[in-house]
């Protein structure tokens, strides 16, 4: 017999909701935040907003992934993609959970993948994919959906790794629709980047990631720079080496695991995990779906709960691997495998330019007709050497010195002498002025 076409698509999966029932409960309390109902002849019809529902009922939408070729319907993303990532995600969750270091490491990857799915795959999710590509079919939008996993990881994993328990508080974590909840300080909900479906850009240096793993269980993930020093940063500035995709080296064991946070603090984080879903939200006890009723700060206040505190020493730091073959790799903290970021370094930046200036981003125009009238945010660097710098310095120095054009040499003598040498130095040049920095440049997902 055929198997049959899977039609309730969960996105937000049955076993990771169990995670917050209480011992012997079987239901959740769940709530619709908007349970009006606007008719086809646009009359609007008020729904019942609470229910208590199981797993099986809860955080599901119907043909959410599967796709139609005719009369034939194909559920195999459903099967064969989330499927799949869900059996090693449950895995690797409760791993987390359980703090053991060894199955921690074995499933650290798998963990990540989970959640860079997670935050995709649901409605809200889609919905963000689908403002940027508008024009999208159903078939379109699973594959750009399988072509955008894995786009957040490298920087989750280069940053400050906290799991905080809730088992000391009689309020305990909730769940959202919207599960893998990105929090920054300086980007309220009003803001244009909270607009749904938005949420902050994670390489956003402010932008923190949170993600309740169970009731007692919440996982923090914090860009290294804000939290060692978040009172100078700025919130809204990309990270050192932000960059979507990219490979990276990281310590699996490098957890902060020692904070119990207080009822008042499980409330706030409730707070936003509420703020940021789409609609609808579950937990064991009703009262804990209404955090707005006790949560007496503001925005800014929630950033006080999330930022680690201690054990920011785990974080940082070089990695140094040597190979049999003799061969080594290094990289930093943020990814980089050059020190090239060092000596394209400015010496000296001025704050204080004219208009009529050249502008500090090295692009030879003036500082009106530049930089001037774009916040500083959406500058290009003035820290390290531009695009034209760097090609002036590549051709006007480099290739002409070493092809001998400075020293009164002509095209035809270039021709006759070229050599392997002259080449080899040319391409060090360029990787100097151009270094593979462990996972190439930031390519942000926008759609302006």
């Amino acid at each position: 017999m055929a198997d049959q076409v899977t039609g309730n698509n969960h996105y937000v999966p049955k076993w990771y909701q169990r995670g917050f029932l209480e011992p012997r409960q079987s239901q959740l309390h769940h709530l619709n935040t908007a349970p009006e109902k606007t008719l086809p002849d646009g009359r609007v019809v008020a729904r019942k907003a609470r229910h208590k529902w199981g797993p099986n009922s809860c955080f599901r939408e119907y043909d959410l992934y599967t796709t139609h070729f005719g009369a034939l319907v194909n559920d195999e993303i459903e099967k064969y993609l989330f499927g799949t990532i869900d059996v090693k995600g449950a895995k690797a969750v409760r791993a987390f959970i359980d703090g053991d270091f060894s199955k921690m490491h074995e499933s650290f990857r798998d963990f990540f993948e989970y959640l860079d799915a997670q935050k995709l795959r649901t409605p809200k999710g889609l919905d963000w994919i689908k403002s940027l590509y508008p024009e999208l079919n159903q078939l379109q939008l699973m594959r750009e959906t399988q072509g955008l996993r894995l786009i957040h990881c490298a920087m989750w994993t280069e940053g400050v790794k906290e799991i905080v328990s809730a088992e000391e508080s009689d309020v305990k974590f909730i769940v959202t629709d919207h599960p893998v909840t990105v929090y920054n300080a300086g980007l309220p909900p009003t803001s244009l980047e909270c607009s749904y479906p938005r949420d902050p850009f994670i390489e956003l240096l402010g932008s923190q990631t949170v993600f309740a793993l169970d009731a007692n269980t919440c996982l923090i993930l914090t860009h290294l720079e804000y939290a060692q020093e978040p009172r100078t940063s700025c919130l809204i500035a990309p990270r050192t080496h932000a960059r979507y995709r990219g490979q990276s080296l990281v310590r699996t064991d490098a957890f902060i695991r020692k904070r119990k946070l207080s009822r008042d603090e499980i409330i706030a984080i409730n707070f936003l995990l509420k703020s940021r879903a789409r609609k609808y939200l579950a937990a064991a006890n009703q009262e804990w779906l209404y955090p707005e009723r006790s949560f007496a700060g503001g925005w800014e206040d929630i950033a006080k709960v999330l930022l680690p505190r201690d054990d920011l020493w785990r974080f940082g730091g070089k990695i140094y691997v040597g190979y049999k073959d003799g061969s080594t790799y290094n990289q930093d903290a943020f990814g980089r495998t050059s020190d090239a970021h060092n000596y394209l370094r400015r010496k000296k930046r001025k704050f204080d330019l004219g208009a009529n200036d050249a502008c500090g981003c090295g692009s030879g125009h003036k500082f009106k007709h530049c930089c001037q009238h774009l916040p500083e945010e959406n500058r290009p660097s003035w820290e390290v050497y531009g695009i034209r710098e760097r090609n002036l310095m590549f051709c006007d120095d480099a290739v002409l010195d070493i092809l001998g054009l400075n020293n009164g040499k002509s095209w035809d003598d270039v021709r006759r002498e070229l050599s392997d040498e002259h080449v080899k130095r040319i391409h060090e040049v360029f990787a100097s002025l151009w270094p593979n920095v462990g996972g190439g440049q930031l390519a942000r997902i926008v759609g302006e």
